[in-house]
């Protein structure tokens, strides 16, 4: 057993569990309404191997499953079934022919779904349980050329939440393809700078801030360099943050930090830059951090029960540039209010220092803020805040401002405000704006989830002509 030389892994797998890599891999779900496609590697195959698709109705203690029904693949790493039953749980594994390997038995709940599939994964499957069980943290980006690569990690609460799963689209989102597994990564954001593709992540919650790079289009990635160093248990103050988008300002690349913890109650902000036209930033010596500004220091402005539920400060910060050349980290902080740190460009050590609350009609969800030079406005998507009736993380709507301090409703883009809030959720959107039109990845809870929080799918999405609405 040789140590590992790379942060990516396809599939990652555990040391005490090598089949995992050379077995049959179902590496990508994606149900229909009557139909189920799924992908899959096969690492231990000889040349020219043949394999079969087997599945059946997921059996329960009233009405057991029946046996299962074999299907030929035509192609040679992708299978998929038809004339389904809609909502309806199946389990299903590949077969390598010549030997009888066979694949981990995977579980798919058939369904319409908004949007075209990334990925699925069933609340009652087991696969990926050494990091979690359901997907988060959406990231889209654009390679330079043309190329779409999309990450989500795997997570539950209280597991470890360290996997990050790449996939890529060559025909604009139409389809999606598997291509690789990052081990540990949790909070990952993609960028680009030249030819190369760099993921800003975490270890896993609260963990070690790691980047790495990728120079074939995110197929191979470095071994991760850790910038800072966070806590080795979810319930201590560490590093945390999100898929967050990097800004350029003022010659350097802004992201957003925190440090904290939810079983601490609070979360303390900074800012991460570094100069952009840095060769390298897998280099640690490139990086900054500001200090960290404590939500106490502010504690009179702050408006009682208005912060985010369960924590003190803001959090998921997006750093944008006003009109007027002044850098901010726009945070996420509360039901209809959002944070304002205002962010001193010519130190970019210096703690961030409070500027205002903005208002804006949203729920406390993830959300992004991109600036559309075609128009003049930010735009943002996020979870509209309805009281009648009351949304959570239901209706997904665009909104934009001339100046980031007014903000107004656009057109909402995924409406389920008539579907019961706690078990429909199209949040922690990533997204770009691609010409005329948006595109945009959504971890989307629908069709039986667990809770509207603990997605089952990624989905992707385009809004055509956005300026327009």
């Amino acid at each position: 057993m040789k140590p590992i030389t790379s942060w990516n892994f396809t599939p990652y797998t555990p040391l005490d569990r090598p089949e995992r890599a050379q077995n049959p891999y179902i590496c990508r779900v994606s149900p229909g309404m009557t139909t189920l496609e799924l992908d899959f590697i096969d690492n231990g195959a000889p040349a020219k191997a043949t394999h079969t698709l087997y599945y059946r109705e997921r059996g329960t203690a009233e009405k057991p499953a029946g046996d299962w029904t074999a299907s030929f693949m035509e192609n040679a790493d992708r299978g998929q079934l038809c004339r389904l039953k809609n909502r309806m749980d199946y389990e299903f594994y590949v077969e390598r022919d010549c030997d009888g390997a066979k694949s981990e038995i995977r579980l798919a709940r058939t369904g319409a779904v908004p949007g075209r599939v990334v990925n699925y994964l069933h609340p009652d499957d087991p696969t990926y349980a050494f990091s979690g069980q359901y997907l988060c943290s959406p990231c889209l980006c654009r390679l330079p050329s043309g190329r779409l690569l999309s990450s989500m990690d795997v997570f539950r609460g209280g597991a470890p939440q360290n996997l990050t799963i790449l996939f890529y689209s060559d025909d604009d989102g139409e389809s999606w393809h598997y291509l690789t597994e990052l081990f540990p990564c949790f909070w990952g954001q993609m960028f680009v700078s030249g030819d190369r593709v760099y993921m800003l992540a975490c270890s896993d919650e609260y963990g070690d801030l790691l980047i790495g790079a990728s120079d074939n289009e995110g197929r191979d990635w470095s071994i991760p360099t850790v910038l800072f160093r966070g806590a080795a248990s979810p319930g201590e103050r560490g590093l945390h943050r999100a898929p967050m988008p990097l800004c350029h300002s003022h010659g350097r690349i802004w992201t957003d930090v925190e440090y904290g913890a939810w079983a601490k109650k609070e979360m303390n902000n900074a800012v991460l830059s570094a100069p952009d036209d840095a060769e390298d930033y897998t280099d640690p010596a490139v990086w900054t951090m500001t200090e960290f500004w404590r939500h106490p220091v502010f504690a009179e402005r702050a408006e009682p029960g208005r912060t985010v539920p369960g924590c003190i400060g803001g959090i998921e910060g997006n750093l944008v540039e006003a009109p007027d050349g002044t850098l901010y980290n726009f945070l996420r902080y509360a039901h209809k209010k959002c944070l304002l740190l205002r962010v001193d460009t010519e130190h970019p050590d210096t703690m961030p220092v409070y500027d205002r609350l903005v208002d804006i009609d949203i729920t406390t969800s993830k959300f992004e803020i991109h600036y559309d030079e075609a128009s003049g406005y930010y735009y943002t998507l996020a979870s509209r805040a309805l009281d009648a009736p009351k949304t959570n993380r239901n209706l997904l709507a665009l909104f934009r401002s001339p100046d980031l301090m007014q903000w107004e409703f656009v057109a909402d883009i995924l409406d389920a405000k008539a579907l019961d809030p706690a078990v429909v959720g199209f949040q922690y959107v990533s997204f770009l704006i691609d010409g005329d039109d948006i595109l945009f990845l959504s971890r989307t809870a629908y069709g039986k989830p667990a809770n509207f929080h603990d997605s089952n799918y990624q989905t992707f999405h385009r809004i055509k002509d956005f300026r327009t609405l």
